[in-house]
């Protein structure tokens, strides 16, 4: 399949993709000064009180509120461990160090790990003295192994709290200091296919409720995101529901953020279709049901590349699942509401000409239900329509970041989105 976009130039760039996604070694910022409000997964969450996420008990030394608060008391001794979601995750790391502060009222040991897609790493161990600021800097490949590793979540413990005594926790500025940018550089005049040179764009033959992508540039099939469900959690779901994912009411909230966000970056609104679907694939009851957005996500990306970012293929997402929420005020019992997703998303966040090609071929889709939506996107007044299997030119009247309003036609229903995309 690799020749089957632009003939024999598909091929040539592929062999130039690691050159177009050279990576470039960032600090991200994922909790500062209460800039990321985040999460805490109740499913991993021992800590005996939820986190408070903008708290200002005062300035600390080397400690500026707010901060993220986490406290409690039990009546045993134990561990008090959860697993910390921020919107900047996942991303992929090349090396490079989890920077944190963290300050406790009571001296203890405080547990540092990293998770992603095939579950946890290592647990790095610190000592904490009473009422002392401590600037951490671990090196990631201490927590986890391969020199590039995705990160999804950062975990925090408190490990053997005594019994009947009051701790709390504070922790801030958490940073990872090289994140890979996988975005691909304009390439200029390395030698990529210009626009004009590319022609007609042949699309790819694929059935669109397929889980299976056979791979534009690698035979190998990247295996299903890991369910963050237990084989007995996810028998249990299927007694209270016919879908085949469920997605946490705490990861619908990121979904739904993204999705009726009217303002959003351009690094925000291009990372979002993943981080969304990342989040629906970990709720899959039964594997394989979707496939790999990851993957889905990366060779759109690339295909974009080899274009000199002049051609996007469009990101599509049309799934049904369950939402499972909080069926009364103590959370004792859950409750599982239906609810239609529609999505789209573009595989870079910025493109260096006026106009550009979207594409919308099925290979970039996930619809499990093999029903593909009808697309307007809209800038500057006019709105350009888009069926499965058709393509059309964008333009942008002005350098800057542009939004852009999509209408999704999906059945009998129409759905709004709003995207953005930095001209430069």
């Amino acid at each position: 399949m690799r020749n089957r976009i632009w003939g024999p130039l598909a091929l040539g760039g592929a062999l130039l993709s690691s050159a177009a996604f050279a990576a470039n070694c960032k600090n991200l910022v994922l909790y500062e000064n209460g800039s990321s409000k985040g999460l805490m997964e109740e499913s991993t969450r021992s800590f005996p009180e939820a986190p408070e996420w903008s708290a200002n008990w005062g300035d600390f030394d080397n400690m500026k509120s707010p901060y993220i608060r986490l406290s409690g008391m039990r009546n045993y001794r134990g561990d008090w461990t959860g697993s910390l979601v921020f919107d900047a995750l996942p991303v992929v790391v090349q090396g490079g160090s989890l920077k944190l502060k963290a300050r406790s009222t009571q001296a203890g040991n405080l547990g540092v790990w990293l998770s992603g897609p095939s579950g946890n790493g290592k647990m790095s161990f610190h000592t904490l003295e009473v009422g002392k600021t401590h600037s951490l800097e671990i090196p990631v490949s201490s927590l986890m192994e391969g020199s590039s590793v995705e990160v999804d979540k950062v975990g925090i413990g408190l490990i053997g709290v005594p019994a009947n005594q009051y701790t709390t926790l504070f922790v801030d500025d958490i940073v990872l200091s090289c994140v890979q940018e996988a975005e691909p550089s304009v390439q200029g005049s390395s030698g990529l296919a210009t626009v004009k040179e590319l022609g007609p764009y042949v699309f790819v033959d694929v059935d669109p409720a397929s889980p299976v992508r056979e791979g534009l540039f690698e035979d190998a099939y990247e295996r299903p995101v890991q369910s963050r469900y237990t084989a007995s959690e996810k028998e249990t779901l299927k007694t209270k529901t016919s879908a085949k994912i469920v997605v946490p009411e705490e990861n619908q909230m990121r979904i739904l953020n993204f999705k009726n966000a009217n303002d959003l970056s351009a690094r925000e609104s291009w990372r979002g279709w993943y981080n969304s679907l990342f989040l629906v694939e970990k709720g899959s009851l039964v594997e394989g049901f979707v496939p790999n957005s990851k993957k889905i996500f990366e060779e759109a990306g690339i295909l974009t590349a080899l274009s000199d970012n002049t051609v996007l293929p469009l990101l599509v997402a049309d799934i049904d699942y369950g939402v499972s929420f909080c069926g009364d005020s103590a959370c004792t019992k859950r409750e599982i509401e239906d609810y239609h997703l529609v999505l789209t998303g573009l595989p870079v966040s910025y493109v260096a000409t006026s106009k550009v090609r979207i594409v919308y071929d099925p290979y970039f889709t996930i619809t499990p239900s093999g029903q593909l939506p009808a697309i307007e996107l809209c800038t500057g007044g006019k709105c350009l329509e888009l069926t499965p299997k058709t393509e059309g030119t964008l333009e942008f009247e002005s350098a800057g970041l542009q939004k852009i309003l999509v209408k999704i036609h999906s059945g009998s229903q129409t759905f709004e989105q709003k995207l953005f995309l930095e001209v430069k």
